[in-house]
This record gives structure tokens, C-alpha cells and sequence, in this order.
């Protein structure tokens, strides 16, 4: 099936919704982006995806990596359109902090999306590569720099992140690889094994270039203890040339349930007491304390988000090929009308309920994760310090419900998107199933759907006595007060004011709870990813709701043919379905957190477990 992807609804978001033109006026931007840009580089966008990017696909996910006496090799033309992207300014030399060449997030990510579609294997070798050298450009000296990013921005080497070991995942702070100081203050040695390692060993370049957490000796117990090194697989010298071997081995690669053509390395470092890394931020100080971990948080939340997006574009993509589907597949006759012609299944009710369902989630999920990337352009380039502070903490508020709630609708979103296709649906001769197989692990990468819950409730919710969530509570109830008696919209704007009403009592019981740990304490998380969903849903649908009401200002006086007619229309039910069908949810999950139903802490755990 041909690949294609929804560039229209991006427009709308850049031109139509958002205030790009505040982002693209800040000093950062203003001589070298305007709105008069934005087609044009979309549009190129969408051809690189569909030409560059999406012919590897679904060979990669046959053929696979393949390591072979400790050497990785990529799947075919999988190097070459990494290089491609990162040399002709898709990639990170456009999505870099410090980098003159940087677009605003809104606008990169929009052209990134659809090569994450488009083959969601690749994109995530840029994602690491644009985070490694951000914590090197934020944390690392002039000389690091230089001797570094040059040839990780051209696509000459690659960037990783280095945490999980085989005995420690989630629990970062327990980790055992180890760094030993030597003459030099700034080199370390490393020894230890990390595991789980996306792109730990790609091949797409010369070298690649480790972003590792380990424990310098004599460090402090749990995440203080922890130092953050710049390690690369062959050892760089510092007039930027390649020099030997640094002691870091592939063990193996791991054998996935999809994302045949990344390779998940399992790494040792140092197996020859050989293995070097330079210290990234200040020595560990008189107590064994060490910066490491907080600086790695940088990188970390940039690809939590990064996550939940990818995780969307995967469904927008699966969503793609279902409608297509459904327009050419004959397959029936209209629901109760004898001796009717055989139809396109798109005729049929349950096959358009699940369509606009799909269309609904992806295009809901996309304008709160764009609204995310505005808040964060603003806050690292508003000359308004102010709103930049506000702003970057509604982007702190957003992180986890975007990562958890956009990794897990998209599950949903691409099952349907098989079930839309009937039984061929479930073969590799469509590209839907492979959809399916490469999302999954999106709820899992970067900490699973209850760490970001927890997180949410645990701390976004709780930051500085709760102001900046009180503040984003406050941005909902504005828009709904701005917004209850909007014509035609009626029923919907009262949905929302139900269900942000049942928002405001999750806060509270969650309050509550808190304040009685003694009694409450394993309440707090039983309940936590379910009180994560009911905000999500009421922000996705204000989002659609507030899209909803310039696409009916637009349409006015548009007849069905005229150009943005039926783009308009969709964007209205997208809106009108999820806030009737989707967003009574919330109101019945705060049902449920205020029962406090304990069933899941009262059964003895031996009846869990099949013996």
C-alpha cells in the first residue's frame, strides 16, 4: 500500500491553531524562519518520507541487524538514509540546542513526524544522536564540542543513552557500572555491562558516541552517587580523529518483537581494563555526590516526550492505511436495504465509528504534544521571562501524560486500524501489523506507563506546593468559561465541563491521600495511571474543542467541494466524537478512584500466580 500521511492536519496546527508566528519572531528565529515557510518545508518533509525514508520499512523489518563475530550490520539502505537525514538538514543539526541551523520544535517536528511514520526504526538513531549531543552542547566544555558534535550533527557518527543494566532498569539509582579516576581529572576508566541499548551499535557511521551513567569510586549510594561520562566506542582524539579501539564490545543484540532494523545492543565496557570516558559536569565532591543523573534527566525528558509523539505517529500512520483500506475493499451490502450492490467497506457504520475513533485519538493526541513543543519553544527563546517560566512548567505537567497516554491510545489505535483491515489486516503482505509490533515497546521505553502516572501525581501535581498545576487547571477552566455557550457546540463544551469537574475531584481525593499515607499510602499508585487518563482526556479534548471552533468560523459560507470543506468538517467531528464518545470516560474512572475498590490489594498474592 502507498504510504501517506495526514500533512494537511500539520498545516492546520502550524497556521491555523497555534501562535507559531510568536515562536518564529524570537530573536533565535527571526531572520532565518517565517510562516511563509512553512508549506514549503512540509511538503518537502512529506517527499523525503515517502521517498527516502519509507522504502526501507518494511524490508528492514524482514531482513533485520545482524551481528556476526561482534560486528553489527544495518539492514540495507538503512545507514544511507540515517546519513541523508542528518546531512541535508532533516535530522539533528535542525533539532539541536546551540545550533545556528535549529528550527523551532513546533516546526521540526513536524517535518520529523513523518519520517517516524515512515519508518519508525530510523528515527529513533536521530532522536538519541540530537539528545547525546544536547547534554554535550548544555554540560560539556568548548573542547568537547568541539571534538564531538561536528561529526555527530553530519551524520559521520551516532549518539546513545547508556542506563539500563541487566539487574537495574527503572531503579537507575542502583546501578552498578563502575568509573575509576586516573591522572587525567577529566578521563575516567569504565567498567561494567549496560543493556537494552537502542541503536547501542547501529553501524549507520565511524563511531558511536555514548552518553553512560555509571558510579565513580567511592561514590554515594542510590542517584546522588551517580556520574554521567562521554564514552565512544573508538576513542576520539582532540583534533576530532579517530583513534583506537575504547574497550566497548557488542555482546549481542537483542531479538525484538518489532524494530527489526534497530539495533538493541547488549554492551561491555571495559572488558579489557581498557575502557575511557570523559567526565561530563563537576568531579563527585566531598560527599560522593555527582550530577550525573540530573543532567542525564535532560536528555531522558526530551525523549519521554519524544516517545508518546513517536508512538502517535505510528497510529496517524496505521489510521493512513486503514481509510485507504477501506476505500478500496468491496466487501458487503448497506445495512438492511435486500438486493443492494456490494459496497466499499467504508459504507458500513462499525467500519466509520472506527475510523473517526482512530482519527479522533491521533489528531486530539498530536495537538496537545504540539501544544507541548510550543510551550517549550517559548520557554527556551521568549524574551518573556515570565510566560517562559509558566510555560516551560505546563511542559513539565505535559511530559508524562504525553508519553502515557500517547504510547498507550496508540496501541488502541493501531488495533483498530488491523481490525478496519479484516483478516488481511493480520498478515505482513499489509504494513499495519508491523505498526503494531514496532508501538509496543513505546510503553515500556523511557519508563513504563506507571512511572510516568506516578510521576504525575506524585510530582507535577505536588511541584512548588502545586501552583503551576493549579495554573494549567486554570488554563481548562478558562477556555471552558471562555467557550460553554459556543453555537453549535453546546453539548460538547458541557462533556468537558463534566469531565474537567471530575478532574478537579481526582485532584482532591489525590490530595487527601497524600495527606493520609498511613492509611492511603497504597492507594497512590493502584490508582495512579487511571488518574493520569482522566487529565489527559480532558486536555486532548479541549484541545480538539478549541481546533473545533476555528474550523467552524472557517467553513462558513463553504459549500461539500469547495478546497478545505471536508478538512474543516472532519476536524468538527474529530472534536464532536471524542468529547460525546471518548471523554464520558473521565467522570466514571473518578467514580472509580473515589470507590477506592481494593479488590487488586486484597487478593492474596498466591492466587495471582499460576502454580
Amino acid at each position: 500500500m502507498e504510504f501517506k500521511y495526514d500533512v494537511r492536519d500539520l498545516k492546520f496546527i502550524l497556521k491555523e491553531w497555534l501562535p507559531t508566528g510568536e515562536v518564529l519572531a524570537c530573536d533565535r528565529y527571526k531572520e532565518n524562519f517565517s510562516l511563509d515557510d512553512i508549506d514549503m518545508l512540509l511538503n518537502e518533509g512529506y517527499k523525503v518520507a515517502r521517498e527516502v525514508v519509507n522504502p526501507i520499512n518494511a524490508p528492514g523489518d524482514k531482513i533485520g541487524v545482524k551481528l556476526e563475530k561482534g560486528v553489527v550490520t544495518p539492514v540495507p539502505g538503512f545507514k544511507e538514509a540515517y546519513q541523508f537525514l542528518q546531512q541535508n538538514g532533516w535530522g539533528s543539526s535542525s533539532e539541536c540546542i546551540q545550533v545556528d541551523t535549529g528550527m523551532p520544535l513546533i516546526l521540526y517536528k513536524a517535518c520529523a513526524e513523518m519520517n517516524t511514520a515512515a519508518c519508525p526504526a530510523l528515527t529513533s538513531c536521530i532522536k538519541l544522536t540530537s539528545g547525546a549531543a544536547n547534554l554535550i552542547l548544555r554540560f560539556g566544555t568548548q573542547e568537547d564540542r568541539d571534538r564531538f558534535i561536528p561529526k555527530m550533527l553530519d551524520g559521520s557518527w551516532q549518539g546513545t543513552m547508556c542506563l539500563t543494566e541487566p539487574n537495574f532498569g527503572s531503579d537507575t539509582g542502583d546501578i552498578i557500572t563502575r568509573s575509576y579516576p586516573t591522572d587525567d581529572p577529566r578521563i575516567w576508566k569504565i567498567k561494567g555491562t549496560k543493556m537494552f541499548i537502542t541503536a547501542g551499535d547501529q553501524g549507520t557511521g565511524e563511531n558511536t558516541i555514548h552518553l553512560l551513567l555509571a558510579r565513580p569510586e567511592g561514590g554515594a549510594p542510590g542517584s546522588p552517587g551517580i556520574g554521567l561520562y562521554i564514552v565512544p566506542k573508538y576513542w576520539v582524539n582532540e583534533d576530532g580523529s579517530l583513534g583506537e579501539s575504547n574497550d566497548v564490545t557488542t555482546v549481542g543484540v537483542e531479538h525484538k518483537m518489532g524494530l527489526h532494523a534497530q539495533a538493541t545492543a547488549l554492551l561491555n565496557f571495559g572488558d579489557d581494563d581498557n575502557c575511557r570516558g570523559i567526565l561530563l559536569g563537576p568531579a563527585p565532591d566531598a560527599k560522593g555526590y555527582s550530577q550525573g543523573l540530573a543532567m542525564m534527566f535532560h536528555m531522558m525528558n526530551e525523549s519521554r516526550i519524544g516517545t508518546g509523539h513517536n508512538a502517535n505517529t505510528q497510529g496517524a500512520a496505521a489510521y493512513c492505511f486503514a481509510s485507504q483500506y477501506a476505500t478500496e475493499r468491496i466487501q458487503g451490502r448497506p445495512f438492511g436495504i435486500k438486493n443492494a450492490e456490494r459496497v466499499p467497506i467504508i459504507k458500513h457504520e462499525d467500519i466509520r465509528r472506527m475510523l473517526l475513533d482512530m482519527k479522533a485519538h491521533v489528531e486530539g493526541i498530536r495537538a496537545m504534544i504540539f501544544r507541548g513543543f510550543y510551550y517549550l519553544d517559548i520557554e527556551s527563546n521568549s524574551s518573556d521571562r515570565e510566560k517562559a517560566k509558566l510555560y516551560s512548567s505546563f511542559a513539565e505537567i505535559l511530559t508524562p501524560i504525553v508519553k502515557c497516554y500517547g504510547s498507550e491510545a496508540s496501541l488502541g489505535v493501531v488495533a483498530q486500524a488491523i481490525q478496519v483491515l479484516g483478516g488481511v489486516g493480520y498478515t505482513q503482505e499489509y504494513p499495519v501489523e508491523q505498526y503494531l509490533r514496532d508501538s509496543k515497546i513505546l510503553t515500556i521505553w523511557e519508563g513504563t506507563s506507571f512511572i510516568h502516572a506516578n510521576d504525575l501525581i506524585g510530582r507535577k501535581m505536588r511541584m512548588k506546593e502545586g501552583a503551576p498545576f493549579a495554573a494549567w487547571m486554570q488554563d481548562i477552566r478558562a477556555f471552558i468559561a471562555a467557550n460553554q455557550n459556543a453555537e453549535g457546540f453546546e453539548k460538547e463544551m458541557k462533556n468537558l465541563a463534566a469531565a474537567f469537574a471530575a478532574a478537579e475531584e481526582v485532584q482532591a481525593i489525590y490530595s487527601a491521600w497524600w495527606a493520609d499515607m498511613e492509611h492511603k499510602r497504597r492507594l497512590i499508585p493502584l490508582f495512579a495511571q487511571r488518574a493520569l487518563f482522566v487529565f489527559a482526556q480532558v486536555y486532548v479534548a479541549m484541545c480538539l474543542l478549541d481546533q473545533a471552533l476555528i474550523a467552524a468560523k472557517k467553513s462558513q459560507g463553504l459549500k461539500p467541494g469547495d478546497g478545505d470543506y471536508t478538512f474543516y468538517a472532519g476536524k468538527i467531528a474529530s472534536a464532536r466524537y471524542y468529547a460525546n464518545n471518548i471523554l464520558p470516560n473521565a467522570p466514571m474512572l473518578a467514580a472509580l478512584i473515589r470507590s477506592e475498590e481494593d479488590t487488586v490489594l486484597t487478593c492474596p498474592e498466591e492466587a495471582l500466580v499460576v502454580s
